[in-house]
């Protein structure tokens, strides 16, 4: 609250209506990350299952035997694309944190600075 104190009403209103604009657009910018990253999510899920599915194929027609290559190769596919998956997720969690460390970091620096001025 001190921050708000030394302030007139018009500083103040200024102020407000930037951090709304601000929130608004981060609100926004967040729901398009979202977006993306499911996008990509997806990818990395279904590219290695689509590559078992025609290595598959392939194997069946050209290497028959007792099992079935498809399946077999299916499977590898969804184990490889969970793991890579699991490992990218991983690593985007650390970015993610690293980046809310650091708007932490801004934010506690300007409150500082506020309380000083």
């Amino acid at each position: 609250m001190a921050e708000f104190e030394n302030k007139n009403a018009e500083e103040l209103a200024s102020d407000l209506a930037r951090k709304a604009v601000m929130l608004k657009l981060k609100k926004e910018q967040q729901i398009h990350v979202s977006f993306g990253l499911i996008a990509a999510l997806g990818g990395v899920i279904i590219i290695p299952i689509l590559l078992g599915i025609w290595g598959g194929t392939f194997l069946d027609t050209h290497y028959p035997v007792s099992f079935s290559w498809r399946l077999s190769l299916i499977f590898c596919g969804f184990v490889w694309g969970m793991t890579n998956a699991y490992f990218w997720i991983k690593i985007e969690d650390k970015k993610i944190a690293e980046s809310e460390k650091k708007l932490q970091e801004e934010i506690n620096k300007e409150m500082k600075k506020n309380e000083h001025a």
